[in-house]
């Protein structure tokens, strides 16, 4: 493989937030877009998969600071919000088979209803999990004045680094709401990189600071989700597209009445 081919070689960071059990659908209804969350049986069998083609998983400051070797398959995991899944189901079959993953954690819902304890974070970091931010209210940051933002980006960053005594680098946007302003004042706190709702694939030249994902959710087939893995475009052309709509409409009717909105289709209390 030459320069130029491995410079380019695509690197999937893949999105999920909640992990759940059929009998548990009920719990997270008014709590979250169904559409972003993951049954055990298929985030086993993804994570089966994943072992038996030989991919390793890495974490997010790995990607950032360690150039993947040519031979090596690689995708990276990663977890939005802190939901109380992560830790039940996800964490398990991760350490399982060995596997490491990215857990973005909005800070001030540590500790509630359906969501994670500063223990089970403990206990996760132990085992090679990466814990890093995902502000403290998990308002989005677009619509915010430059002291709300600051006040998002410090506190989440130093209530991390105080519990769980590891230096916190990396953020992910609540709601997938950004604009240039928040890299400058990230970047001047201390965070290497941001990850996005934006849909596509990293790459060894394009990693950094705004880091694309791919959401890992219901209507995700297990064909599609191999093919999202190897890298192929035709996977996730539709996902762009729906994203792109969805950018264009936020910016029409504004952050915070797309929020109203979205949370009216999905039922979100």
């Amino acid at each position: 493989m030459n320069e130029m081919s491995e410079r380019d070689k695509k690197i999937p960071i893949l999105m999920y937030h909640e992990i759940y059990r059929p009998e548990e659908r009920d719990r997270l209804r008014g709590l979250t877009n169904p559409a972003y969350n993951t049954e055990l049986k298929v985030f086993r069998n993804q994570i089966f998969w994943l072992q038996s083609n030989n991919i390793k998983t890495i974490t997010i400051d790995k990607l950032l600071s360690q150039k993947p070797k040519k031979e090596e398959k690689v995708v990276c995991l990663t977890f939005d919000d802190g939901w109380l899944g992560n830790y039940l189901y996800a964490y398990p079959i991760l350490k399982e088979y060995e596997f490491k993953a990215t857990f973005f954690i909005a800070t001030e819902l540590i500790g509630e209803p359906f969501y994670m304890t500063w223990e089970h974070l403990k206990q996760m970091q132990t085992s090679g999990m990466s814990i890093q931010s995902h502000t403290v209210t998990h308002r989005p940051l677009a619509n915010m004045e430059e002291r709300e933002i600051l006040f998002e980006l410090l506190e989440s960053k130093k209530t991390i680094e105080e519990r769980l005594d590891k230096e916190v680098r990396h953020l992910s946007l609540p709601h997938g709401s950004q604009n240039s302003r928040i890299w400058s004042l990230a970047k001047e706190v201390g965070y290497k990189s941001i990850c996005t709702s934006n849909v596509g694939f990293q790459t060894c030249k394009s990693n950094g600071p705004w880091l694309k994902r791919i959401n890992i959710g219901k209507g995700i087939s297990e064909k599609k989700f191999q093919l999202i893995v190897q890298g192929k475009n035709r996977a996730i052309l539709v996902m762009r597209i729906t994203k792109s709509l969805k950018n264009i409409l936020r910016w029409t009717v504004g952050v915070n009445n797309y929020q109203k909105l979205y949370q009216w289709v999905y039922g979100i209390r």
